[in-house]
């Protein structure tokens, strides 16, 4: 049942014995789940989702959302998370994104100095509300000549901190200024929120996504990221800090990215669980070959958790009357 079993096929979820989906059950305490993708899409919640995280809160499993999108606000996640229709407000504490884990990280460190990010505006807000001296830009049109941008790009400010995430507006002027704060300052840090290569616009359309700049810069300055984001080992260290988990096989990941997703939960040591109704299809389970992003189970939903519980429910208190 561990995600280190070295089991090379994943299992469908309700394809599982009766016996199978009660240990499976009793196996976890801790459900983190993706949200784009898994929890929600474009057009809003994915059908019996909301239904599936009230069956595990009915039998103590304690929900963690744990996204890779630093674009929406923790605002907005709260928003998207009452239109489950759940009945409750989710704590503040449970829910996770790049920019909160990047802070939480640089709290850890007692990071102090000036921040160059590359990242959307509820990033620089989230970092600038934490206390931090943070710059960014330039994100207008510049001119075509490496001699006339030389003074935007080489401005030999005392950055300790390159942090990149998502950034609709990111040009190559920010890439080449970050790279000269990285090579001008063996100690300043390259920080990485979202390192997702591609983005799932549809289950038949995939974007760039920012991993392809956060590849650039560590192969220009020679740095390996500090990644925040799924999958990078630094958030499950975190997690595993903030809920007190001494056992990793206790936690459920939940996703439907193979490179982020899985892969981050192999990396944490959590149990696998991929979801089809996002970025990843059966067809890509099938020609998997790398055991560090296999899942352990598939299947078709989130909300198909509500059916395993619902099953093991109806078949225990129909054997204890």
């Amino acid at each position: 049942m561990s995600s280190s079993s070295g089991c090379s096929q994943p299992k469908r979820l309700l394809d599982l014995s009766l016996e199978d989906k009660k240990r499976f059950l009793d196996s976890i305490d801790y459900v983190f789940s993706d949200c784009d993708g898994v929890v929600w899409n474009l057009y809003g919640p994915i059908e019996g989702i909301g239904s599936a995280i009230s069956a595990l809160k009915s039998i103590d499993k304690h929900v963690v959302y744990v996204s890779n999108n630093s674009v929406r606000t923790s605002q907005n996640y709260r928003d998207q998370i009452q239109k489950l229709g759940l009945g409750h407000e989710v704590d503040d504490a449970d829910i996770v994104h790049p920019v909160i884990s990047v802070v939480k990280y640089l709290k850890s460190i007692n990071f102090e100095g000036l921040i160059y990010a590359i990242c959307g505006e509820p990033c620089l807000k989230t970092l600038r509300d934490a206390g931090y001296e943070v710059i960014h830009g330039p994100s207008d049109v510049m001119a075509e000549s490496l001699r006339l941008i030389i003074p935007a790009i080489y401005d030999k400010k005392p950055v300790k901190a390159v942090v990149m995430d998502f950034d609709i507006n990111c040009n190559h002027i920010k890439m080449l200024r970050a790279e000269l704060y990285l090579k001008g300052d063996p100690e300043c840090l390259l920080i990485a929120g979202a390192t997702d290569n591609s983005i799932a616009i549809s289950p038949q359309l995939e974007v760039l996504g920012s991993g392809c700049y956060v590849d650039i810069l560590e192969k220009a300055t020679g740095r390996k990221a500090i990644v925040l984001g799924k999958p990078g080992y630094q958030l499950g260290v975190q997690l595993k800090e903030q809920y007190g988990i001494e056992d990793p096989t206790r936690v459920l990941f939940v996703g439907d990215m193979i490179a982020q997703d899985v892969a981050f939960g192999k990396v944490a040591g959590f149990q696998t669980l991929l979801v089809l109704t996002g970025g990843a299809k059966r067809a890509d389970i099938e020609k998997q070959l790398d055991q560090n992003c296999t899942p352990d189970y598939y299947t078709e939903s989130f909300a198909d958790l509500s059916k395993v519980i619902e099953e093991v429910n109806d078949a225990y208190s129909k054997a204890n009357l």
